[in-house]
């Protein structure tokens, strides 16, 4: 068995200040510069091919991983984390999360500032098939995101750039037309247009055909009020794409 002999071979050192290769440094083993390389070189060269090779590679990873554009959520205003018992109306989902619905970005700021964090089971089998623009009749117990199931799908279709009514929830009580107005306003405050309306009974009715002067995209009103104000011809209905009869 032989041992190999290196004449004047380079070494390449590493920088104990800043970390970097440096060299050629001149090997040891005597005055005509002959031997081999030492423990500690070889160390030196291991260390040195670490730092070029994996330490370099994982921090370009890293950095790869990380898109532009992503750091979005940073900024909402999130409310406290909802901690009260949920029961398996809610809970029993799929495991999917509103990003899966390519919808726009101002639409989920809205959504996750509700503090709706991932969409229930009423909201993953409804959301969809609104999405797509078929009809829907679904069920679900009072606070389980059936106002979410369709208020999502129905702001996500909205074309801002039109100035006339496209959706109508027609809701029983003006209780709960004051609820859903206030829902639909929050989860569609970052959209930059979406005009709100809610029009019930018992109310100045020369207030409501003041508002419908102006652009009104959707209308959440009782059956009474709104059936009146299509007959007088002050609210225009020949472009509503969207009906949803709540709570029918």
């Amino acid at each position: 068995m032989s041992t190999a002999r290196t004449e004047n071979p380079v070494i390449m050192g590493l920088s104990s200040q800043n970390g970097q290769l440096r060299g050629p440094v001149k090997p040891s083993g005597g005055p005509g510069g002959g031997g081999t390389q030492t423990q500690q070189q070889m160390n030196q060269l291991k260390n040195a091919n670490t730092i070029n090779n994996g330490t370099q590679q994982q921090a370009q990873s890293m950095t790869t991983a990380i898109k532009p554009g992503d750091d979005w959520k940073k900024t909402l205003k999130l409310p406290p984390k909802d901690l009260r018992i949920k029961t398996s109306d809610v809970t029993s989902t799929k495991g999917n999360e509103f990003e899966d619905y390519c919808l726009k970005r101002e639409l989920l700021m809205g959504i996750f500032e509700m503090g709706w964090e991932k969409p229930s089971p009423i909201q993953e089998e409804s959301i969809p098939i609104a999405l797509s623009g078929r009809d829907i009749l679904a069920r679900a117990k009072n606070g389980t995101g059936k106002s979410g199931a369709y208020l999502i799908p129905l702001l996500e279709r909205l074309d801002l750039k039109k100035d006339n009514i496209q959706a109508m929830v027609i809701v029983p009580t003006r209780e709960l037309a004051l609820q859903v107005s206030q829902i639909c306003i929050q989860v569609s405050k970052h959209m930059g247009g979406a005009k709100v309306m809610a029009t019930t009974g018992g109310t100045n009715l020369r207030d409501d055909i003041m508002r419908l002067d102006d652009t009104v995209h959707v209308v959440i009103a009782t059956p009474g009020r709104i059936l009146d104000l299509i007959k007088k011809g002050v609210a225009k209905v020949e472009h509503v794409q969207m009906i949803v009869l709540d709570e029918a």
